[in-house]
C-alpha cells in the first residue's frame, strides 16, 4: 500500500514539472510600428523656387526635401502639373529627392511617409518653377477646410494666393452628387455656411480668379 502511495506522489510531481519548457520560450508579439509626424521643407510654398538648377533641356532641376519621419523606410512624392494635371510619383529611401521639370509652371506637391502597409501624408504645398516669362501668373489653388457647426450645418472656407497680389474673386460649388451647384459666384467671402445631412458626403470646389482671367480649382471631400 505504502509502494503504491509513492509511485502515485512521483506520477504527480512528475507529470507537474514537465509542463512547460523554459528553453523555449514563446517569442513576444510583433507591435505594429507607427510613422512619426513630419513636414514639407523645400520648395517654398505659395512662391517662386529660384534655387533650380537649369538643365539645358527648358527645364530645371529641383532638390525637394522634407524633414524625416520616425520608422519610415521610404517616401512617395507626389508632384502634380497643374497646367495640365499630370501627376509624377517619386520613390525615395531618404528625405530628399532631385526632380527635373519643365520651366515657368505652377505645381503642387506632397509627401507621403511608408513603413509597411501604413502611410501618412503632408498637406500639398504650391509652388512656381522659376524661369517663367509669363507677367500674369494664375492664382494657386485655394486652401479649403471645413468644420461641424454641430447643429446640422457646417461652415466651409477657403483662402487663395497670387504672386501678382491680383486675386480678385471666387467661384463655390458645393453638392453631394457628382453635378454640384454654384453657391457663390464672383464673391470676395472667405466663407460659408451650409446645411448638410448627416453622414452624407459632400464635395466642395473653389476657383479662384484674378484680375487677368486667369484661374486654378481646388476641390475636397467632407462628411459629418
Amino acid at each position: 500500500m505504502k509502494i503504491a502511495i509513492k509511485l502515485i506522489l512521483v506520477t504527480i510531481l512528475l507529470a507537474s514539472c514537465g509542463g512547460k519548457d523554459n528553453n523555449n520560450p514563446s517569442p513576444p508579439d510583433e507591435t505594429e510600428k507607427e510613422l512619426g509626424a513630419f513636414n514639407l521643407v523645400f520648395p517654398d510654398n505659395n512662391l517662386i523656387c529660384t534655387e533650380g538648377e537649369d538643365n539645358g533641356t527648358d527645364g530645371v532641376n529641383i532638390e525637394f526635401q522634407w524633414s524625416a519621419s520616425s520608422n519610415a523606410t521610404s517616401y512617395e512624392l507626389e508632384i502634380t502639373n497643374q497646367e495640365n494635371s499630370t501627376i509624377d510619383k517619386r520613390t525615395a529611401n531618404t528625405n530628399s529627392l532631385t526632380v527635373g521639370l519643365p520651366k515657368g509652371t505652377q505645381f503642387s506637391w506632397s509627401v507621403s511617409a511608408i513603413v509597411d502597409s501604413n502611410t501618412l501624408s503632408t498637406d500639398s504645398w504650391n509652388f512656381y518653377s522659376e524661369g517663367s516669362t509669363t507677367e500674369n501668373f494664375a492664382p494657386f489653388p485655394a486652401e479649403i477646410s471645413v468644420s461641424d457647426n454641430g447643429d446640422g450645418s457646417v461652415t466651409a472656407s477657403w483662402v487663395g494666393e497670387d504672386l501678382d497680389d491680383d486675386l480678385a474673386n471666387y467661384d463655390v460649388y458645393i453638392g453631394a452628387t457628382e453635378i454640384l451647384e454654384l453657391i457663390l459666384e464672383n464673391t470676395t467671402a472667405l466663407s460659408i455656411t451650409y446645411n448638410i445631412t448627416a453622414g452624407q458626403q459632400y464635395t466642395i470646389k473653389v476657383i479662384s480668379k484674378d484680375s487677368n482671367n486667369n484661374s486654378s480649382t481646388s476641390e475636397t471631400y467632407f462628411a459629418f
